[in-house]
């Protein structure tokens, strides 16, 4: 699977993590030393972004060539490790084509980004034995997460979500009206600019209703002429949002432990698509992070990298990690009896 950024493991270091046995002096051969479990992260990035906005969060978790993180100060063989995968999705970065000259395949759904995913948390395993992966994702990438965990809970350990956008959220719930208007308005504005041949028009005006009006002049001329070439796929994840029917129901049943990032600085649908979060997960935490917007990750990447490396770090052992292994029979060494009084 393709991707712009994808840092496969931590360096394993053979003098903190002892693999072969130690004999004993009568011969016995204890069991080897366990390795601690890998801990895989996929991270999924905003509409307009790739996986690149992630390299901050990878630095703090994937330990650099001879840095030692322990997981237990008194058991120093056992070093976290950690996997972190940050994947380009459709039409972003090095992710899979799914508009071409403009025009799109037949409707992207949230499905088929899940689907473009789910190998890779099926290669990760299930948590029951040991395996699953931590869920990272901003805005229409944490759209994605929900929707890879509501589908494969089985493979996942955890959420982290900086103001994820499942719109149709917004859509079936009377109290969200004025929320769910703001997002017509913006998707109504940026298909009327392409429909006169104005894609520059359509991409301002959706980096101005996500970053605020100032962000479009604050960009290179290459940025903007990067966003304006993927305003078709743009309006392909709006529609994949939309289209997310019974999406309520489906997150009230995830029993996931989640933790929910949101900027003290952002804008009125991401707000309350918090507030719905929190009412419809039971294990949801949420936290504002002063001075930020909706693009924190972003805007201040060292600040939110280090706000979810930190949660993930802390998080308790799994199920599967409290488990007592299975009792393992002592190799004899061969020895010769012929000395012995």
């Amino acid at each position: 699977m393709d991707a712009t950024l994808t840092l496969d493991s931590a360096p394993r270091h053979a003098e903190a993590i002892r693999a072969e046995p130690l004999w004993s002096p009568c011969g016995e051969a204890p069991a080897p030393r366990p390795r601690a479990p890998t801990q895989t992260v996929i991270a999924l990035h905003a509409s307009g972004s790739s996986a690149r906005q992630w390299r901050a969060l990878a630095a703090r978790l994937q330990p650099q060539p001879g840095e030692r993180t322990f997981a237990d100060p008194a058991r120093p063989w056992r070093v976290a490790e950690w996997q972190v995968h940050a994947l380009d999705l459709h039409d972003h970065g090095s992710g899979p084509a799914w508009t071409r000259d403009g025009r799109a395949r037949p409707a992207l759904t949230l499905g088929d980004e899940a689907a473009f995913v789910a190998p890779q948390l099926f290669a990760a395993g299930r948590v029951v034995d040991g395996g699953g992966v931590h869920l990272v994702g901003h805005s229409y990438g944490g759209a994605v997460a929900l929707k890879l965990a509501c589908d494969h809970p089985q493979h996942v350990r955890s959420l982290v979500l900086y103001e994820p956008v499942p719109l149709r959220l917004l859509f079936d719930d009377p109290a969200s009206r004025a929320e769910a208007g703001e997002i017509l308005a913006v998707v109504h504005a940026m298909q009327r600019h392409l429909a006169h041949g104005h894609a520059e028009g359509a991409a301002q005006h959706f980096v101005s209703y996500w970053s605020g009006p100032d962000a479009w002049h604050a960009m290179s001329a290459a940025a903007r002429d990067g966003i304006a070439r993927q305003v078709p796929i743009l309006l392909q994840q709006f529609g994949a949002l939309l289209g997310e029917h019974r999406q309520a129901a489906a997150l009230a049943r995830l029993e996931l432990p989640v933790q929910l990032l949101s900027g003290q600085h952002t804008v009125a649908t991401a707000r309350r698509i918090a507030q719905q979060l929190c009412a419809l997960q039971p294990r949801v935490r949420h936290e504002t992070l002063p001075g930020l917007g909706h693009m924190g990750p972003l805007t201040h990447p060292d600040r939110v990298a280090d706000r979810i490396a930190a949660h993930l770090r802390a998080l308790p052992p799994t199920t599967a990690a409290r488990r007592r292994p299975p009792l393992r029979v002592p190799v004899l060494r061969p020895r010769d009896f012929s000395t012995v009084d």
